[in-house]
């Protein structure tokens, strides 16, 4: 049965089954998930390792090397970054871009975590392994009112409860909510007194303050429990609790100490809004089900409903994604819409009323059922997937004109319309299926990619193969069948201007194809002498009025201090014209609001200040600001300014990784490729993570002396331990939640340094001064110690200044490099944006073979032909040579937008180049010579080439001119490059026709062979 039989026979079913998924796309549109950015696999995680008391370079040898040992052995992992401090090592780990079955891999991880954690040394307290890093709180909110941090801790909690109850809220995660303890602190002249140490006050508390089930009793009909109440209820029973002194005397806890709850020492991270202490929720919603704009809806509907339960506390809306996102996706659909209106407007002028029409009416049903599959499939709508639609829509119309043209041409030529109508399916649906099938082949490397970049911009090869299988299935299967009812013979129309046009084309080919071949040579030598001499780009930065701020402080400053100078920072902002608002993260880096946003450990030497300015003009302005003044004011600190970013998180546009086992060789190296960096124009900011030292106090016991005096070693750390930090005095149950009773000095890790030495220990009750069995030396320890997939590093970072480029900034930089190399075995990695943009691109070149595979096949399915598949071939490079006029006249580096653009045009020029072939072959097979099938070829196809052309470069023009800074660079590279390469396609495809084709009665059959 033909084809043109299926359709005659089961129109009912085509029409219904097209109005049914049209329908679907509508439903879909209304009811699918929604959010502003596609999200990443959980590819990324944080191990935490804590051991208190231990050093940066005992918890490099104790815990991250056996880590970073077993780690080695889980395949799965692509980059292993650590770091070791004083009584934390934190281990950042990446999955390799080919894992989605992330769940597995961090399972066996896990394992490899368990196999370490057996040869910790006793002590390590946390092992903790955040693999669900990726996710990005959808609101943050800050509660603020109270002075207290605790307060707005328990209120913090007590909305958490709350909030969980709206409809999909996957989890919350608070911030700034400071870890509480009971501090029972001592006197140091009491216990003197007394002739009591902290150590026996600690064990007397863990013997009275013990919960121990009392068990059940069964009476016969059913059990009783036994409730024996053996730990401490109330502060009052604590306080109470009688403490035996070495006499036998007994007196009550708090005639040895003040009891109080209070933040853990040493303070942990802090959060601020608008210069008021506050505590964060990180609502974070369900994966990849969620409708982001009614979410918000709901989740303020609830806000409102819960605000005056916790009066006169706030809850303040810190960051609201819901509005980004709604406000993201509105201007793209109008976008759509507009470019959807223009192209409409272009095929009914080139077209006539009727037939134009019938092709406009194509643009709406192929968006809506292309839309309706990608739901179907799980898809979220993004502003990737919009962008993938509008790049699609100036290339799917060309289907539906070349069917329809024909089959008013046949009309023209006194067929009936059953005549006309078959005719044209059954000419048409085997060259349309190949020429569909090379442009989906354009984008099939883009879809098989994997990593970060592919992740991100996968929507778009998503969302145009299905609007080209769609426009395919709709233009041979549904237009005929409407055009059998709606066309009607009519003078045919062109395009203005494309008669002319093609008769310039003609005049090239009749005298001149050979130097024009030359001329479009030399035109490509030209423009590929330009490429090294490009600037580059990843990705630009994002559009939003927000700057992100990052103050580091020298390695070992307390939190109190940096949350002091952040905020002084934040009050100077705050007098800055163009700011709105400022929130503040001290201790930590704060919620990654936004997916392009880098986290970093939490450190109590680095604050975080997210700054949303009036508009996006005022972003530089407070940069400039940092820059120039915020810097000279503070010098004693690292700021590092910048906009939100858009694409993978990087850490910085420069990353230089510095290797060597030899710390000293390390330390060398750094400091010499400082020294370059800064010589390279177009940097800013230039820091690195090299460990500079601390301060730290080194105790040498005397062991003669401490034996005499019957004090061991652990008695004397123990001593200092509770002094500093405090001895862990079993847990008390504050409302419901256990925290650790935590025997100390009233003045903690606030003792003053000369004090030490008269720290006293005690022996048979008589005080011992810490001086006589030891001497107290001062010197500088390891603070940070960094590795790198398990050997010791050094990370330089840069930002750039507006206008710089990392791949003229890299350039200068190993050049100087040349000039005075590193020392011998240091290995130098470069990451940021030239490492993302490299495993980019590697990774579409893995796909590229099956994309050309696919291309291939189509070509010969076409034409039978290596000839004309070279020739087809030929035209790929054309879609180029435009782009890079493009870059130029509007200022745009090249980056992946720009690769985006050229994958696109090869899909467009391949099937320019296919149209005017399918012509000349269809003249040769009549008898026609070489130059008249190309003159032929030129008269028919010009038109329809450039009235494709025309709906594709006129349906970007509102994303080129859009406010976004995503979306322009990719438009304008398509416009340029279309625009060049389609008259650069009109005259090389007949040129080299003219070379390579004979004049021939037939094409080739099954058993010749075509050259």
């Amino acid at each position: 049965m033909t084809l043109y039989r299926i359709l005659a026979r089961y129109q009912r079913f085509v029409f219904g089954f097209a109005v049914l998924m049209t329908l679907a796309g509508l439903v879909a549109y209304g009811s699918m998930a929604r959010q502003e950015d596609p999200s990443f696999p959980y590819r990324v995680g944080t191990l935490q390792v804590v051991f208190p008391g231990a050093s940066a370079d005992q918890i490099e040898k104790l815990i991250t090397e056996p880590l970073e040992e077993e780690m080695a052995q889980v395949e799965e992992i692509k980059q292993l970054e650590s770091v070791s401090r004083d009584n934390v090592a934190v281990l950042t780990i990446q999955l390799q871009d080919r894992i989605y079955d992330t769940d597995a891999a961090w399972d066996r991880v896990r394992r490899a975590m368990e196999r370490a954690e057996r040869a910790f040394p006793a002590g390590v307290t946390e092992l903790e392994l955040d693999d669900r890093r990726m996710d990005i709180p959808t609101v943050v909110l800050s509660v603020t009112g109270h002075d207290d941090p605790v307060v707005l801790a328990d209120a913090a909690d007590d909305i958490k409860h709350h909030l969980l109850s709206v409809t999909d809220v996957s989890r919350i995660e608070i911030n700034g909510a400071p870890e509480k303890e009971l501090v029972i602190a001592t006197e140091e002249t009491v216990l003197h007194q007394l002739g009591i140490n902290r150590q026996t006050i600690v064990d007397q508390l863990r013997q009275r303050n013990e919960l121990i089930p009392g068990g059940l009793i069964n009476n016969g009909t059913r059990f009783i429990r036994i409730n024996t109440r053996s730990d401490v209820q109330q502060l009052n029973d604590l306080a109470l609790l009688p403490i035996t002194l070495p006499n036998g005397q007994r007196v009550p806890l708090n005639a040895l100490a003040s009891i109080r709850v209070e933040p853990r020492q040493p303070l942990a991270a802090q959060t601020f809004h608008n210069g008021e202490r506050a505590v964060s929720l990180g609502v974070i919603t369900v994966r990849g089900q969620t409708d982001t704009i009614v979410f918000g809806e709901r989740l303020r509907a609830k806000l409102e409903e819960i605000r005056p339960l916790f009066a006169p506390l706030e809850i303040r809306e810190a960051f609201f994604q819901p509005a980004y996102v709604k406000s993201r996706l509105d201007n793209l659909q109008n976008s759509l819409l507009l470019s959807a209106g223009i192209i409409a407007v272009i095929v009914l002028l080139a077209l006539g009323w009727r037939t134009g029409l019938l092709v406009a009416l194509v643009l709406p049903v192929v968006a809506l059922i292309t839309l309706a599959v990608y739901n179907m499939g799980g898809g979220i709508l993004h502003q990737i997937a919009v962008i993938g639609i509008v790049i699609s829509l100036g290339i799917l119309v060309d289907n539906a004109i070349v069917i329809v043209e024909s089959i008013e041409s046949q009309l023209r030529q006194g067929l009936t319309r059953a005549a006309a109508v078959k005719q044209s399916v059954t000419q048409l649906a085997m060259p349309l299926f190949s020429s569909t099938g090379t442009t989906i082949a354009a984008f099939i490397p883009l879809l098989l990619s994997k990593g970060g970049t592919a992740d991100f911009t996968r929507g778009i090869p998503v969302m145009i193969v299905l609007a080209m299988i769609t426009s395919y299935v709709i233009s041979v299967f549904l237009l005929p069948l409407v055009a059998f009812y709606w066309l009607k013979p009519g003078k045919q129309k062109a395009m203005p201007g494309s008669a002319w046009i093609a008769q310039r084309l003609v005049w090239v080919q009749q005298r001149h194809y050979r130097a024009a071949l030359v001329l479009v040579l030399v035109l490509m030598i030209a423009v590929l002498a330009m490429v090294p001499n490009l600037k580059m780009q990843f990705f630009p930065s994002a559009d939003r009025n927000q700057v992100v701020i990052d103050l580091e402080l020298p390695t070992g400053s307390p939190v109190d201090y940096t949350a002091a100078l952040s905020a002084r920072l934040e009050q100077q902002l705050q007098q800055q014209p163009g700011v709105a608002s400022v929130m503040r993260a001290v201790g930590m880096t704060g919620f990654r609001y936004f997916y392009n946003l880098s986290s970093l450990p939490s450190a109590p030497n680095r604050a975080r200040l997210m700054v949303n300015t009036q508009t996006f003009a005022d972003n530089q302005r407070v940069i400039d600001w940092i820059e120039q003044d915020a810097k000279y004011q503070m010098p004693e600190a690292t700021l590092i300014a910048k906009p939100l970013g858009q694409g993978p998180p990087l850490p910085a546009p420069i990353v230089i990784r510095l290797q060597h086992p030899d710390k000293g060789v390390l330390v060398g190296a750094t400091h010499q490729a400082l020294q370059a960096l800064y010589a390279v124009e177009g940097t800013r900011t230039i820091r690195t993570n090299m460990d500079t030292g601390i301060p730290e106090l080194q105790l040498s016991i005397d062991d003669y002396s401490s034996a005499e005096l019957g004090i061991r070693r652990p008695q004397i750390t123990g001593a200092i331990f509770g002094q500093v930090r405090g001895l862990d005095a079993g847990q008390y149950r504050y409302s419901n939640e256990p925290i650790t009773m935590r025997v100390r000095s009233r003045s903690g890790e606030h003792t003053r340094l000369d004090r030490m030495p008269a720290l006293y220990l005690y022996q048979d009750q008589q005080p011992i001064p810490l001086q006589t069995m030891a001497r107290i030396n001062a010197a500088v320890a390891d603070s940070e110690i960094y590795h790198f997939n398990g050997l010791p590093s050094v990370n330089i970072y840069s930002e750039l200044q507006p206008g710089a480029a990392f791949n003229q900034v890299l350039s200068a930089f190993f050049t100087r490099i040349e000039q005075q190399p590193l020392p011998a075995g240091v290995n130098v990695v470069v990451g940021g944006e030239s490492e993302g943009s490299e495993n980019a691109n590697k990774a579409i070149l893995k796909t590229a073979p099956i994309g050309i595979m696919v291309m291939i096949f189509f070509m010969l399915l076409e034409f039978n032909s290596y000839r004309r598949l070279l020739m087809v071939l030929s035209t790929i490079p054309l879609a180029a040579v435009g782009i890079l006029p493009g870059l130029v006249l509007t200022g745009s580096p090249f980056g992946f937008q720009s690769l985006l653009g050229v994958i696109a045009l090869v899909g467009i020029v391949v099937n320019n180049a296919i149209v005017l072939l399918d012509v000349v072959d269809s003249e040769l097979h009549a008898g026609s010579s070489v130059l008249a099938a190309v003159q032929r070829a030129i008269a028919q196809r010009t038109a329809p080439i450039l009235l494709t052309t025309a709906t594709t470069i006129l349906g970007l023009l509102p994303l080129a001119l859009s406010s976004s800074t995503l979306w322009p660079p990719l438009a304008w590279a398509v416009i340029s490059g279309l625009a060049m390469s389609t008259l650069l396609t009109l005259i090389v495809v007949p040129a080299l026709c003219q070379l390579l084709l004979r004049e021939e009665p037939q094409r080739a059959t099954d058993t010749q062979v075509v050259a």
